[in-house]
């Protein structure tokens, strides 16, 4: 199988960012019929797209009555690691009791493609959900994103863009005219504008670690293919504050209190620009937020974001 060059995809991602977003489609809409009864269903490493065995999901979907509304998990491992089973740690019994379908997508880290390929898969995820959500007793209305860490950033970008065509989207990848728009989107400590990542930090009392995020050795350098520090083209169009327009679906950023990894000036900044933009947007910090001890509270604070924010569909939830 083979897997494009990192600049044919980066060449080609650019060159979309000044398409119609009229292009794209919605799925057709479902029945006006009774509420279906399905079985609870597990399904492991769907492919969500051809390029890469990286590009796969699992599903879980809890027994009852659908569609179901859905929450599209985007784990953290700074792009290079990491894994879809950790949900398994991070809500998926308590989102399956609480009425919702769980997708834990991997996404290409940045050994096999840089940026902005992990953004490109979960937009691709996404769009392949929603093409198959009558077969999977999903609600395409009712569809959330839920990112840590560096996952967060991806979730960010998916909520941002969904209905758009920006840099995170590549033409003929996998229901290229299927909406990739979200109806909520949930992010824990996630980075969303890399050339700030030092500076805040410093600014917030953090001592100077051993790789800052501007050197070319960082994990966020090296997804990026250039150091954050040098301020090159791909730091500028890899921040999400650009991306901040009406359009964006209602938002929960949690934060850790102290983070000096990703520090909580990330969160407030795409805070501020989210309610300037109108759009409806909470922030919380709490401490330890992603220490194994606060899973249940993080995961509760979602779910009750989730069950006031996804409930009751717009009237058009996903049309670009």
């Amino acid at each position: 199988m083979r897997i494009p060059t990192v600049g044919a995809v980066v060449a080609a991602a650019v060159a979309l960012a000044g398409c119609s977003a009229g292009e794209l489609a919605d799925p057709e809409p479902l029945a006006e019929t009774a509420p279906l009864v399905h079985a609870e269903d597990h399904r492991h490493d769907l492919d969500y797209a051809p390029d890469s065995l990286s590009q796969r999901l699992d599903l879980h979907v809890p027994q009852g009555t659908g569609p179901v509304p859905l929450v599209v998990f985007v784990h953290g491992g700074d792009w290079r690691s990491g894994d879809k089973s950790e949900v398994d740690r991070n809500g998926r019994a308590e989102f399956l009791k609480a009425g919702y379908a769980v997708a834990t997508i991997n996404h290409r880290p940045a050994a096999e493609a840089r940026w902005p390929a992990a953004a490109q898969d979960a937009k691709t995820a996404v769009r392949w959900l929603r093409a198959n959500a009558r077969q999977y007793h999903l609600d395409p209305r009712r569809f959330a994103v839920l990112g840590m860490a560096s996952g967060g950033y991806l979730a960010a970008a998916t909520a941002l863009t969904g209905g758009r065509r920006t840099v995170f989207d590549v033409p003929g990848l996998g229901h290229a005219r299927t909406s990739a728009t979200v109806q909520a989107a949930v992010l824990w400590s996630a980075p969303t504008e890399f050339g700030a990542l030092d500076r805040q930090a410093t600014a917030a009392g953090c001592p100077t670690p051993a790789v800052p995020h501007g050197h070319a050795r960082s994990a966020v350098s090296a997804w990026l293919g250039e150091p954050v520090g040098r301020n090159g083209p791909r730091v500028r169009q890899s921040g999400l504050l650009r991306h901040v327009t009406e359009s964006a679906p209602p938002f929960l950023l949690l934060h850790g209190t102290g983070d000096c990894a990703v520090p909580p000036a990330q969160s407030a900044t795409l805070h501020e620009a989210l309610r300037r933009a109108g759009v409806e947007s909470t922030y919380t910090q709490v401490r330890g937020l992603l220490d194994p001890e606060r899973a249940q509270t993080r995961v509760r604070a979602t779910i009750d974001f989730l069950n006031d924010t996804l409930r009751q569909p717009a009237d058009r939830p996903h049309t670009p």
